[in-house]
């Protein structure tokens, strides 16, 4: 094989596909950096052969760079040696020949090269690494400073998650074994990852110290290790640092849209940034949103073109509006800005599309949020949450496969992703499979779940603990004591509870609308059932298996209005179905 003409060549389990300019074993994908790769090729192309120092530094080092070769080409060679398994004192591939250069005793032979094997390499399936960015251990509690535990390593890990060779644990994952040193052979078990980014934090003067290590999993090998005193104001340029140091170290392949998405969002303001991750801290917590709601708004005010926080705030001001206390029809309309905002800065941002299709899915717009999930998955095939969205999506236009699909390959992204798969499966008639996968996920809406599978005893006990969780949010709180009322038999306060949801200017949700309906059902209102049910068909559901299935409505089938509705339903089901070849 000559250095003009690029193939592969195979050595034990290894093959090196010059072509692709990477290194496999078994026909998957060997993590290996760019300086070490070329190390390789040189040697392998001269196989048998000492290549000499000399003869690799005019090869691959420019003049300018000739002060760091040694340590540099010494690093190249360590690296090489672990990614192939080698050792300098027992050498199987690559061999040290005194202070002269290296040889490749491997045998090596060639790959039948040719278009066919191109297109054969092309089509291999994609090796994803998984990572998962754990918590920072806090060295000594400051209230300062003890927001960037959580929210360095989340920003790291949001940076990184729409990366199309990366599949990125969520924070809410990382955040179970944040506690203590980190077992990696648990968190690897766990999360299905292969690689772990540790930390620590510790307040020092005016100076906060951050340490990372890049690590294997299960195995414990360090791949990169980094360490800077900075200042609150430098943590943006710290968290960017820390980005290119894992791309760089694992040696990420990355296309033009990577490469644009790492470098779209920069901050302008230092203390906005520090608003911004202390916002998304307190975003995590339910009771804690019209806090981080204030912080993203003050980050807004120093820096307004900042895409990840016109998103975060859109996040906020939607749960506020669906689940919160304020039912300030304005809070809708300022998600929707806000999310309109965050796109119109980087329309590559996919936690802003991601926000921006469940606004449109619990307003009826299926039509405008599946193609837009459609397309940031086709793009970001590795983002599981945009899979989680289309769980809903799908089932938001009757699309229960597709729904059930959609879950799968979020779980195997990320198997620690919290998906509606449940109400999938009870849309479809599989009430057993769906309170499985919902205790799994410890979804809220469990106890509709219970009730309407008929296990009174169970949901009971869930209620009383939920009357306690949710008391704080209105809308839960209503659906938790309409169903507690319905248990004990007390049929007039559930319908009050139940109603109060339906009338709620900030709930539209069609679906949402479609449970109100069921429980009204459950206690013999059939007449203010078939009204809630109308608003849920006006606002877009479109799921006519629910209702062909579902015994709840089975003593409706006669009637004329209920059969008009459920003619809406499968008609705008149909059209979807096509719409998306489905």
């Amino acid at each position: 094989m000559t250095e003009d003409t690029p193939g592969s060549v195979r050595f034990g389990t290894f093959e090196l596909d010059r072509h692709a300019a990477e290194l496999r074993k078994n026909n998957r994908r060997v993590r290996l950096q760019e300086k070490p790769l070329r190390v390789l090729e040189a040697l392998v192309e001269r196989a048998g052969v000492l290549v000499t120092r000399d003869e690799l530094r005019r090869r691959l080092w420019s003049s300018d760079t000739f002060v760091d070769f040694d340590n540099g080409l010494n690093n190249a060679v360590n690296r090489l040696r672990m990614a192939l398994g080698d050792r300098a004192a027992a050498p199987k591939f690559i061999q040290t020949v005194g202070r002269r250069g290296y040889r490749f005793v491997a045998a090596v032979s060639e790959v039948p090269g040719g278009p066919a094997d191109t297109a054969d390499a092309a089509a291999r399936e994609r090796v994803i690494t998984r990572l998962v960015v754990l918590p920072f251990r806090v060295l000594r509690a400051d209230p300062e400073t003890d927001f960037l535990a959580f929210s360095l390593p989340d920003a790291v890990a949001a940076a990184l998650s729409g990366l199309e060779s990366l599949a990125v644990r969520s924070s809410l994952a990382a955040a179970r074994f944040a506690a203590g040193a980190p077992d990696l052979a648990a968190i690897a078990r766990t999360l299905d990852v292969n690689v772990v980014l540790t930390g620590s934090i510790l307040r020092d003067g005016g100076a906060v110290r951050v340490s990372v290590q890049l690590v294997d999993a299960p195995g414990g090998a360090l791949l990169w290790t980094h360490a800077a005193d900075v200042s609150l104001a430098q943590i943006f340029q710290l968290q960017d640092r820390l980005v290119r140091g894992i791309v760089e170290s694992l040696a990420l392949p990355l296309s033009l849209r990577d490469t644009q998405a790492l470098e779209r969002d920069v901050p302008a303001s230092d203390r906005g940034f520090a608003d911004y991750l202390r916002a998304n801290r307190l975003s995590r917590d339910a009771t804690t949103m019209a806090e981080a709601r204030d912080l993203y708004l003050s980050a807004i005010q120093e820096d307004g073109r900042y895409a990840p926080t016109w998103a975060r705030l859109a996040g906020v001001y939607r749960f506020i509006a669906k689940f919160g206390a304020d039912d300030d029809v304005d809070y809708v309309a300022r998600a929707e800005d806000a999310a309109r905002r965050a796109l119109a800065l980087n329309p590559e941002l996919s936690f802003a599309h991601y926000v921006q299709a469940q606004l449109e899915l619990e307003s009826g717009r299926v039509q405008s949020a599946l193609p837009r999930l459609l397309d940031r998955a086709r793009h970001r095939p590795c983002d599981p949450r945009l899979f989680v969205a289309l769980v809903q999506g799908y089932r938001y236009a009757g699309l229960l496969d597709a729904s059930m699909a959609a879950d799968q390959r979020a779980c195997a992204l990320d198997p620690s992703s919290r998906t509606s798969v449940a109400y999938t499966y009870w849309m479809a008639g599989d009430l057993d499979r769906g309170i499985d996968a919902g205790r799994r996920v410890d979804d809220m809406g469990l106890g509709l779940l219970l009730v309407a599978a008929g296990r009174i005893d169970e949901a009971r006990a869930w209620l009383v603990d939920a009357e306690r969780r949710y008391a704080e949010f209105p809308v839960s709180r209503a659906f938790v004591r309409a169903l507690s009322a319905y248990v004990v038999g007390n049929g007039a306060e559930s319908i009050e509870h139940a109603a109060a949801v339906s009338q709620r200017p900030t709930f539209n949700d069609p679906e949402g609308l479609y449970y109100i309906a069921m429980v009204m059902m459950w206690n013999e209102e059939s007449g203010r059932a078939l009204d809630v049910l109308s608003h849920a068909v006006a606002r877009g559901f479109a799921c006519p298996i629910a209702l062909d299935v579902d015994p709840t409505w089975r003593s409706l089938e006669r009637r004329t209005d209920f059969v008009a509705l459920k003619e809406v339903v499968a008609r705008r089901h149909c059209e979807l179905a096509a719409a998306f070849g489905l």
